[in-house]
């Protein structure tokens, strides 16, 4: 009878670790799986140039994130500019958003202009775009009035340095 005893615990345990071994593998399995496919995402070829990249992206989201918030004169008087919105809000944040991305294209491939002061430059708008990002998350005039205003000095100084052709 206790050979019964014996021989049933042995084949709990085989089975328990036959179990195991299966989990363990399926794990393994699952942690390669997303390396092979995120190395597959990064093969994409630039094609913008940074010209474009200013043209067409930063410079339309950094004037939206600009003229966010002001005041102008008017036959009314002067009036207070702000958003008034949720979807206000947003178009704002989502702005400063395609700042920070342009950033990113303009370090990807060959883009780069030189590895010194156009890559800090061009992370220091990104930083800026971030800062306004968050001043519209949280619905801050002041917010985007000082990340706007540091905006456009960090791309002033890199046009004073990157001459615009």
């Amino acid at each position: 009878m206790r050979t019964i005893y014996w021989l049933f615990g042995v084949s709990v345990a085989l089975f328990v670790s036959g179990i195991s071994f299966i989990i363990a593998g399926e794990r393994t399995a699952r942690a390669a799986t997303p390396a092979t496919t995120a190395a597959a995402a990064v093969d994409t070829q630039p094609v913008a140039t940074v010209k474009q990249i200013m043209i067409g992206i930063t410079n339309p989201a950094a004037y939206v994130v600009y003229e966010a918030v002001g005041t102008k004169t008017t036959a009314k008087g002067i009036e207070e500019i702000a958003p008034q919105t949720d979807e206000d809000w947003a178009k704002v944040g989502s702005a400063a958003a395609a700042v920070v991305e342009s950033g990113n294209l303009m370090l990807t491939g060959s883009r780069a202009i030189d590895k010194g002061d156009w890559v800090k430059m061009t992370r220091d708008m990104m930083e800026q775009g971030q800062k306004a990002m968050k001043a519209a998350e949280m619905k801050s005039t002041d917010g985007i009035v000082g990340a706007g205003g540091d905006l456009n000095t960090t791309c002033d100084n890199c046009h004073a340095r990157y001459s615009r052709q």
